[in-house]
């Protein structure tokens, strides 16, 4: 009688089998035969206590699913549902017994969390036969959130396999908060996996929740689950493996697993992998492709030890090597020289120095401005962006050989990075933005903008001497709430905009309580907006908030490092953590602060917290805060660190 009374919200998908089409009610039954086969297992998750917010998603107070697979009282579920840590975890079974449960331990690589109840006899979910699930089979979500009695479902398909870097199955059963850490059950009522939240571009426990009741959802199947569990039991924390190195990845139309850089005291160092080596092999299986490797190294946790073959020059050779949970923060070396801006003839290769930074590795070994330079280790270098990837792939303390011309002679130089300095010098000589021959056939001045239809609306300031042959910066001011210190911001900055080559922009928000995750995108719309117009160094593109706007400014940068080079933070410290250094991203913080601010504590606190992370951070103070909202030697400070950025 119980089967007649479940309560399922079934959607059924448009071209289905002809046997289903002419017998619906065969189909319904078979679903819910096979949802009240489950139905023992599936048990209610409640948390009490814990944070409100984690990053920008709102922690849920409702109730959550859960698996029970060991009849002595183990059942798992998805991490998403402890990311508030709770205080206290309540475990509701089909029966409606209540039990508190323990977290037993945490696999933070396919973010699951193992529970265990006081209770015995428990039913446990019944595995499918992994050889058996298919892609178009029938796949049933169940979750128990609505009513403790009956479980509640949704139907859909298997709609691929080894998903997010070989971790997952996805399915297109509706999934969300209501079900992550239910089973994904066959037709049949056996477990396919469990429902999680899964990316395959970002890592962490709120990956991939944004794509809830998408038809874009993860399950762990079972054979992995099967796999990790008695580490779980016995309490160890699983995390992602890694080895300790760069890729030149270009997703999935990446080519060979070649690396470009070696991270010092990772398993791949310590191996002795070096640059250049291809990897062809992982544990036996053939890797040609980047992506090839990444789906064979998904699936495996810290402390797993896999057998490498690579390709080093003519040698094929054989490496072991134990992944591991955490590297050495990476340092960016540096050479201390700053790239020429303008826009050359692509046909001629080579990088022209228009500056060179006192006291460092460039100036040390006899570089000039207007040197060129054609060759790195014996290599040809194509443009600025290409020498910044070759120093890239080195370490600080290594030597670099560099062919230089300069005037008709060529020379060869060896210098030896350092890391890169976060802090700019006291002064810089750099050549000035001149006068354009040609009138600029683009829109210049002071204009008020706004996106597309009903977009955001922004205004810009494009200085008179604007030329379209050299690459500008672009500074976007986050105002605060309240004044949005238009006409301020403007006064200040525009002669620095004139000296430095920046581009002034200036979002509005349309909101009088200021900024919201709802607005990132068409900020960045806006950014793109002025890309496509102008003429912009991917190296200087700057977010600069100020108090109740810095939280806003730090959320985009770290969500767009694709685009993001800068973040300037005024009177406020950084309240999100940010994301690991990473060198095909690079990005600086600036912090500006006061001996008077409410906040300088704080301010200093997070700022040295950052560089002990090796993120290229600076600090500087102004006198009083009861003055202009931009002094001017903060602002003369901040422009000379603004243009170096695109340093190498």
């Amino acid at each position: 009688m119980r089967l007649l009374r479940l309560a399922l919200l079934i959607t059924c998908l448009s071209g289905g089998s002809n046997a289903s089409a002419q017998n619906p009610a065969a189909l319904q039954q078979a679903l819910q035969q096979a949802v009240a086969a489950v139905d023992p297992s599936v048990v209610r998750i409640e948390t009490v206590g814990g944070a409100d917010l984690v990053g920008e998603t709102l922690t849920g107070t409702g109730p959550t699913s859960g698996c029970v697979i060991r009849e002595d009282g183990l059942i798992l579920t998805s991490r998403f549902n402890f990311l508030s840590n709770p205080s206290s975890v309540i475990v509701t079974l089909a029966d409606e017994r209540k039990f508190p449960a323990e977290i037993v331990a945490n696999d933070e690589s396919r973010m699951l969390t193992l529970l265990k109840i006081p209770a015995t006899g428990l039913v446990p979910v019944q595995p499918a036969a992994p050889e058996q699930v298919r892609v178009g089979q029938w796949a049933i979500a169940v979750g128990r959130t609505f009513d403790l009695k009956f479980p509640n479902a949704t139907v859909g398909i298997v709609s691929a396999l080894n998903r997010v870097w070989g971790r997952a199955l996805q399915t297109d059963a509706k999934t969300s908060p209501l079900n992550y850490g239910g089973p994904l059950i066959d037709i049949h009522g056996k477990c396919l996996g469990i429902l999680v939240p899964l990316s395959p571009d970002e890592r962490g426990t709120t990956a991939g929740v944004e794509w809830y009741d998408s038809g874009i959802g993860f399950a762990v199947p079972v054979t992995d689950l099967e796999q990790a569990l008695p580490r779980l039991i016995a309490g160890e924390t699983l995390k992602p493996g890694l080895m300790g190195i760069g890729f030149e990845d270009q997703g999935p139309v990446s080519g060979e697993a070649k690396a470009i850089r070696v991270r010092p005291k990772s398993p791949a160092d310590e191996a002795g992998m070096k640059v250049d080596d291809v990897i062809i092999s992982i544990n036996g299986q053939p890797v040609t492709r980047v992506a090839e490797m990444k789906q064979l190294l998904g699936k495996l946790y810290a402390k797993d030890v896999i057998q490498l073959k690579i390709q080093r020059g003519a040698e094929t050779l054989e490496r072991s090597l134990t992944l591991t949970d955490r590297l050495l923060a990476y340092v960016t070396p540096s050479l201390g020289l700053l790239p020429d801006r303008t826009i050359s003839d692509p046909a001629r290769n080579g990088v022209l120095i228009r500056g060179v930074l006192p006291g460092s590795p460039a100036e040390e070994a006899g570089l000039k401005p207007g040197d060129f330079i054609e060759r790195v280790a014996a290599d040809g270098v194509a443009d600025a962006a290409d020498l910044r990837k070759r120093v890239q792939r080195f370490q600080p303390e290594d030597t670099l050989p560099l062919t230089v011309r300069r005037k008709d002679a060529v020379s060869d130089f060896a210098v030896t990075l350092v890391p890169r300095p976060s802090a700019p010098p006291d002064q810089v000589s750099f050549i000035p933005i001149l006068q354009p021959e040609k009138p600029a056939t683009v829109k210049i001045g002071r204009a008020n903008e706004k996106l597309p239809g009903d977009g955001m609306s922004y205004w810009s300031f494009v200085p008179e001497n604007y030329r379209p042959d050299v690459k500008w910066g672009l500074l976007v001011w986050l105002h605060p709430t309240g004044d949005p210190l238009e006409s301020e911001a403007l006064r200040v900055w525009s002669q620095v905009c004139r000296d430095r080559g920046i581009i002034l922009v200036g979002p509005r928000t349309p909101d009088v309580s200021g900024w919201a995750p709802g607005h990132e995108e068409s900020v960045k719309g806006i950014i793109d907006a002025v890309r496509s117009t102008y003429e912009i160094d991917p190296a200087r593109i700057v977010l600069m908030g100020r108090e109740s706007s810095t939280l806003f400014a730090s959320q985009l940068a770290f969500k767009y490092r694709d685009t993001v080079r800068g973040l300037i933070l005024q009177l406020a410290p950084l309240r999100i953590r940010p994301p690991e250094v990473d060198p095909d991203f690079p990005l600086e913080i600036a912090f500006v602060s006061s001996p008077q601010h409410a906040q300088q504590r704080q301010i200093q606190r997070t700022f040295e917290a950052v560089e002990k992370l090796n993120f290229p951070t600076w600090l500087v103070e102004q006198e009083a805060i009861d003055g202009p909202p931009f002094p001017d030697d903060v602002v003369a400070r901040l422009a000379l660190w603004f243009d170096i950025l695109d340093r190498i």
